[in-house]
């Protein structure tokens, strides 16, 4: 795999390529052997998913070997956990599996994976994703409209003004 393939753990975004971050992250290339491999649809435990959950891969690529994987067995569809994985209620609920006095608080793998969660059947799932799917596009779609309306109304006042 191309060292441009190596992926970096984003709060907004989920798993992006390292050179997309604003970040200079130095790292050996000799050590990227020890990198482990990311599939789409892979859950990724990261230094800061104590705060932001977890990052969802939609792209192959390679992380360091500090993030833990979490690879969905075929009775979750593709990205039903994403939304939820990155919820308040989610996150606070990583309180229970963390430990650590520093900034950065470390997950305990054992105790995370032994926490109650409910998995509905395939068929609610996909109900499920159809309809946060189309809440996503209508938000994008309505966020871009605000932006439009904002500019809009930039240039009638700097028209108005001139």
């Amino acid at each position: 795999m191309a060292v441009e393939n190596v992926l970096s753990a984003s709060q907004v975004h989920g798993m992006i390529e390292r050179k997309e971050i604003d970040i200079d992250i130095k790292y050996d290339l000799d050590s990227i052997k020890n990198y482990k491999l990311i599939e789409p649809g892979d859950y990724i435990v990261h230094l800061r998913s104590f705060q932001g959950g977890l990052a969802f891969s939609r792209k192959y690529g390679i992380c360091s070997p500090a993030y833990t994987i979490l690879r969905s067995k075929s009775t979750i569809l593709y990205g039903f956990w994403e939304n939820f994985f990155v919820s308040d209620s989610f996150i606070k609920s990583l309180r229970l599996v963390t430990y650590g006095i520093r900034d950065g608080r470390s997950i305990n793998i054992e105790e995370f994976l032994k926490l109650p969660v409910n998995v509905p059947s395939i068929e609610k799932q996909a109900e499920i994703l159809k309809i946060t799917s189309g809440l996503k596009q209508k938000l994008v779609h309505n966020t871009r409209l605000l932006r439009l309306y904002i500019d809009q109304k930039e240039w009638f006042l700097k028209a108005l003004l001139v």
